[in-house]
């Protein structure tokens, strides 16, 4: 019982090692993407709150950065989700109100997808790294064995997370990212329309998470971009 106790903190320390750093890397930059994005077009607003920074105690929201993720891992649902506080942004400011929403709202999950090829690239210099000093031999079991395998999860939960991270935002559910670049196409009045149902939105957000698991495509889409970020896997075939 004890032992079995122990190995489900083990599992669970893991998890929060590998899990939580490429989570809180994408929400923060994803973040940081908009006011920045936001400011470029003419808004202030994040820069004058102090959010146009990484500092992640800018952007650690209590519910969505820490307990959300935490109560995902306890459960064991195989998702990581979690989200950082919103930088505020006030389109009044922009420049040209259309391609200023657009882009701000494309710049978050865009992010996120860089954030997921970069990691990609350390993670076949890390591989790469691992073989030559290595000489592909660590024997199972070792020290070295499980430094690697911890370091290997991190790497692909990182990519993994961001990805993530990019198609549930490009979602066109308000408030979600896809829904204003989607509003920023419509006729004004439409685009109040749809951008105004944002305040039930997140009923329809936990819906579609509940049900996330059945929709085959998403994870065939993920699938697709993970490789695509991890293409020097196919040079070692």
């Amino acid at each position: 019982m004890f032992n079995s106790l122990g190995q489900s903190i083990i599992d669970f320390l893991i998890s929060l090692v590998t899990w939580l750093p490429g989570l809180a890397l994408g929400v923060i930059l994803h973040e940081y993407a908009h006011g920045y994005i936001a400011y470029r077009n003419g808004d202030p607003t994040a820069k004058s709150y102090g959010r146009l920074t990484i500092n992640p105690m800018a952007h650690i929201d209590l519910f969505g950065s820490i307990l959300l993720p935490l109560i995902l891992l306890l459960l064991n649902s195989g998702i990581v989700f979690g989200y950082a506080k919103p930088v505020p942004i006030n389109p009044s400011y922009f420049k040209n109100y259309r391609k200023g929403i657009r882009y701000t709202s494309l710049a978050g999950p865009v992010t996120n997808l860089i954030v997921a090829f970069t990691i990609g690239l350390l993670y076949g210099l890390f591989f790469y790294l691992v073989i030559r000093i290595s000489g592909g031999l660590i024997d199972n079991g070792s020290m070295g064995f499980r430094v690697f395998t911890i370091f290997n999860q991190l790497f692909m939960n990182t990519i993994y997370i961001n990805i993530f991270l990019a198609i549930f935002n490009f979602i066109p559910i308000p408030p979600l990212d896809g829904s204003k670049i989607l509003a920023s196409f419509l006729p004004y009045q439409a685009m109040q329309r749809y951008l105004s149902i944002g305040r039930f939105g997140f009923i329809f957000i936990f819906i579609f998470i509940f049900f996330i698991g059945r929709i085959k495509i998403i994870f065939i889409v993920v699938d697709f971009l993970y490789n695509a970020c991890t293409w020097w896997q196919y040079l070692l075939v």
